[in-house]
């Protein structure tokens, strides 16, 4: 579905980039996902939409910032589009890079600074998801420290992230997961028995 999905909206010339597990996989951290995660411009939404519902996916949520879709009976799972509105938002998507994978296919993902920047949004718009947002920073980071991103993506650029975070009123906690992640001798990846 997946290949499916966005062989359509590349059709459509609707930009996406993979974000969510899909990205972890690609990054390098093995992840099991039960839907798709893409993030587009808001402004391709009444493209997008007769497109889904052709592939036979309906909206039961939208808002401005993202909609969710089911197939029916859920027999091809769920998908969700993220909406960038803004742009810097739009810079994300530009700055996505195409990754060719065995399974997957040939694809736009998300780099992993903007990767860490979403979900410092999401944290910062629900906090009631923040463990677990905080829980994928910590993977990404933990990757890039051990050099186990793929050479393809850019390095995490502290910077931006802290740009970021400062704009969501989240740079304490930032700077926390960086800490925790760089400065913890139990993450560096050697191994003793």
């Amino acid at each position: 579905m997946l290949r499916i999905i966005t062989n359509n909206l590349s059709e459509n010339e609707i930009p996406y980039s993979l974000i969510g597990a899909f990205a972890l996989n690609l990054y390098g951290l093995p992840m099991f996902t039960a839907d798709i995660d893409l993030l587009t411009e808001g402004r391709f939404w009444p493209m997008i939409s007769p497109v889904m519902e052709r592939l036979g996916y309906t909206c039961f949520h939208k808002t401005k910032s993202f909609a969710q879709l089911d197939s029916e009976l859920g027999v091809y799972g769920k998908v969700d589009f993220m909406f960038v509105n803004t742009p810097e938002g739009r810079d994300i998507l530009v700055r996505s890079i195409v990754i060719k994978d065995e399974l997957l296919g040939e694809h736009l993902i998300i780099q992993p600074t903007d990767y860490i920047i979403l979900k410092l949004m999401a944290i910062a718009n629900n906090p009631d998801r923040s463990s677990k947002d905080e829980g994928d920073i910590i993977e990404v980071l933990k990757l890039s420290k051990n050099d186990l991103i793929p050479e393809d993506f850019d390095i995490l650029n502290r910077d931006r992230i802290y740009f970021f975070a400062e704009r969501f009123g989240l740079r304490k906690r930032a700077k926390s997961l960086l800490d925790k992640v760089y400065s913890d001798p139990g993450t560096s990846g050697t191994f003793e028995l």
